[in-house]
């Protein structure tokens, strides 16, 4: 199977100005942005008080006066709004909807450019790479070409491929070398291939820990929101969630909790449909995240409460072996 792609839907660009933007991100999300170059992004979480997800970014540097922050799709505007309120409660601003400039404790300026800007995930297949593309490096490498775009290493959470960023309206060569997936065929790939959901995975439900995040959480930075509910939970790692893979012996309806014997362990939080069954990313208790263990998924339908047999996989989920 080729390359494939799948344009984000609602995809954030947000531009932050200023000669404090480094700093003012820096109080907000999980991860030290000191090493956010042109060619090199950096991923950090936008946290609330309880240390739960609010965005994930991909932070680049746009030129020296400028950064782009990258949202998660349909993330843009709550991002926005949430940085505009920050700035609020600890400067001035001037009464514009979609951009702000302080004059007292930050001197920064966000602009939203979502209309400018599109981003398409490209996932690796088989076959060759699409010309002129590198493969992917370590998470948030960029690399850059003439007209405007680039190409963005991302972590095993969001699949190990690359997010193109690229100007609304240019036409990318590379991406007619790719299979471009329905929103259908992206809901399957995405959960066979382990990357977590906007909606579904990535979500203020979740703490950074829980969902796979941990490499980009430096709890000992200056302080942020939920740094100190954080700092605690990374000391109980045993008391974490995780998200695992999960085969199905038939498709189910969400929501759907995740059972062992009589007790309850999680809870579905994406699901497919699959030959002989369904796939689906569960978030369950660890001692019970172990791949092979059996399950059973309880969902309802009016008064009808349906059981269906389930096995933990790792991630990606492994083909189901031919029978000989």
């Amino acid at each position: 199977m080729p390359w494939m792609y799948y344009r984000y839907p609602q995809a954030g660009t947000l531009r932050l100005s200023g000669r404090d933007r480094l700093a003012f991100l820096n109080s907000l999300t999980t991860n030290r942005l000191e090493g956010c170059t042109r060619e090199q992004a950096v991923i950090t979480v936008l946290t609330n008080a309880a240390g739960r997800i609010l965005d994930l970014l991909l932070v680049l540097e746009s030129d020296h006066e400028s950064l782009l922050l990258l949202t998660l799709p349909g993330r843009g505007e709550a991002t926005l709004a949430h940085l505009l309120g920050q700035l609020e409660t600890t400067s001035a601003s001037v009464p514009l909807a979609s951009l702000r400039k302080t004059d007292s404790r930050y001197d920064v300026t966000i602009a939203d450019e979502s209309r400018l800007w599109d981003h398409a995930m490209l996932l690796p297949g088989e076959g060759p790479l699409p010309p002129g593309l590198q493969p992917p490096r370590e998470p948030g490498y960029a690399q850059r070409f003439p007209n405007g775009s680039a190409a963005i290493s991302l972590p095993d959470v969001l699949g190990s491929g690359l997010l193109l960023l690229h100007p609304k309206g240019v036409t990318v060569m590379m991406l007619s070398h790719t299979r471009l997936l329905s929103p259908e065929t992206f809901t399957y790939e995405r959960i066979r291939r382990g990357i977590l959901g906007a909606e579904t995975e990535l979500t203020a439900e979740f703490s950074p820990y829980e969902v796979g995040l941990a490499p980009w959480v430096d709890v000992t930075k200056p302080d942020f929101p939920g740094r100190t509910m954080l700092a605690y939970a990374a000391r109980q790692p045993e008391r974490h969630r995780a998200i695992v893979g999960m085969r199905l012996a038939s498709p189910v309806m969400l929501p759907a909790t995740v059972r062992r014997g009589e007790e309850q362990i999680g809870h579905l939080t994406s699901v497919a449909a699959a030959e002989n069954g369904a796939i689906a990313l569960a978030a369950v208790r660890r001692p019970f995240a172990r791949p092979g263990t059996q399950v059973s998924v309880h969902s309802t339908a009016g008064a009808q409460e349906y059981e269906t047999p389930a096995t933990v996989t790792a991630l990606p989920i492994p083909d189901i072996p031919e029978t000989p």
